[in-house]
């Protein structure tokens, strides 16, 4: 008996410490921009892991870190810039995590709009994350009408297909919110 409950409640335990690192918040555009400072719409350049041990712990934990160069929506100027996530492979082992995104999506050369914010506590050459993880990072496609950002659902910042330009102007509107406020 006193080994069922052990073990019942050590599967609670792992179950609830899973939970609670593969949690996906739901966003808007509104809340996605709030929490982030910087969106950049362009190519892939660069993707590379990286393993970091953090101080107190036995098992290393694996990075990837993801380089986009192209335009900053929030501030127009072009830049290069890096996010990372948790998981992909370093060395030959891999580590999956369920959030992150599918390697279909940030794969070398592919356009992307790539929503991030600063990150702490995880590899030192880490300073930004994929916001979100799998729901930082949108496909973009050139289509008759212009490039279109593809959408992935309800409860992502940008639940359907949309045009750059629309996107843009929408993150636009949403900074003019959010300053409004700071500044009231």
């Amino acid at each position: 008996m006193r080994t069922t409950r052990w073990l019942l409640g050590a599967a609670a335990a792992l179950l609830m410490v899973q939970v609670g690192s593969a949690c996906i918040e739901e966003l808007d555009l509104g809340k996605m921009v709030s929490k982030t400072d910087y969106a950049v719409q362009g190519s892939i350049t660069d993707v590379h892991s990286v393993q970091f041990t953090p101080a107190g712990e036995e098992d290393p934990i694996i990075y990837t870190i993801v380089t986009v160069e192209g335009k900053d929506l929030y501030t127009g100027q072009q830049v290069t810039h890096e996010a990372a996530f948790v998981g992909g492979t370093y060395e030959g082992r891999s580590m999956t995590v369920t959030s992150m995104p599918a390697p279909s999506e940030y794969r070398l050369g592919n356009d992307v709009v790539l929503f991030s914010g600063p990150v702490e506590g995880w590899a030192p050459e880490i300073s930004h994350c994929v916001y979100a993880s799998m729901g930082g990072i949108f496909r973009t496609v050139d289509t008759k009408k212009g490039e279109v950002v593809l959408g992935k659902g309800e409860g992502f910042a940008v639940e359907s297909n949309i045009l750059i330009s629309d996107l843009s102007q929408q993150i636009s509107a949403e900074l003019i919110a959010q300053n409004r406020k700071e500044n009231r």
